[in-house]
């Protein structure tokens, strides 16, 4: 056992920037060969006995997206409600769970996140189109009485 040398009135991790901090909470990501059996891992692997377990959240994609069946391993489709309209709100950017590709490279990645988490991490389209929408006829309204 080896042992760390700390100086005495150092702090553990000083001298890192917050980039450097950030990058050490990512985890790596699917091995392409497994370190105990020395075998193939595929994506599917990955996705179904890692991540669908522990209900972690799911970043797909276009090209990998349509092999995973959400509805049946109980995940939604992250929604983030896009005010200027370029998007329609389910566009997530980041690294494929499967394939390991940047997603802005592609048409854009889907992330899929454990509907046990949803209420508390997203806005539900239905209801943020219809806010959107009483926002827009109460604004008309207010415009049509100011002239």
């Amino acid at each position: 056992m080896s042992t760390l040398l700390i100086p005495k009135h150092q702090k553990l991790g000083e001298g890192f920037s917050k980039g450097e901090i950030f990058k050490s909470f990512e985890h790596p990501g699917r091995q392409t060969v497994s370190k105990g059996t020395g075998r193939y891992q595929s994506p599917a692997t990955w996705i179904l006995d890692h991540l669908v377990p522990l209900k972690k959240c799911i970043l797909l994609c276009s090209y990998c997206r349509v092999n995973f069946n959400h509805v049946k391993h109980h995940y939604r489709k992250h929604y983030v409600p896009d005010q200027t309209g370029t998007t329609d709100g389910y566009v997530t950017n980041g690294v494929c769970d499967a394939c390991k590709v940047r997603t802005e490279n592609t048409a854009g990645g889907v992330a899929y996140i454990h509907e046990s988490y949803f209420q508390q991490v997203n806005v539900d389209p239905a209801v943020a189109r219809r806010n959107a929408r009483a926002a827009a006829k109460a604004w008309s309204v207010t415009k049509a009485i100011r002239r």
